[in-house]
């Protein structure tokens, strides 16, 4: 029997989650922004980088502990 939270190769769960945080940080950067020394740009990228580099340290915690 197939898997229905992973219908496409991916885990739906894990795509709808990070597609709400990146919303979540897009509005908050939106709404405060100004506040920052920085453009909006910048602080989506820092912002994408910072994301980016969470689920790189998370997979590989998850790569040498067997999950993956």
């Amino acid at each position: 029997m197939p898997d229905i939270g992973n219908p496409a190769g991916f885990d739906v769960a894990t795509v709808l989650t990070g597609s709400g945080l990146t919303l979540l940080v897009s509005a908050g950067i939106m709404r405060y922004g100004e506040q920052f020394q920085y453009t909006a740009a910048e602080l989506y990228a820092l912002g994408g980088g910072a994301l980016v580099a969470i689920g790189v340290v998370f997979g590989i915690i998850l790569v040498v502990s067997g999950y993956r």
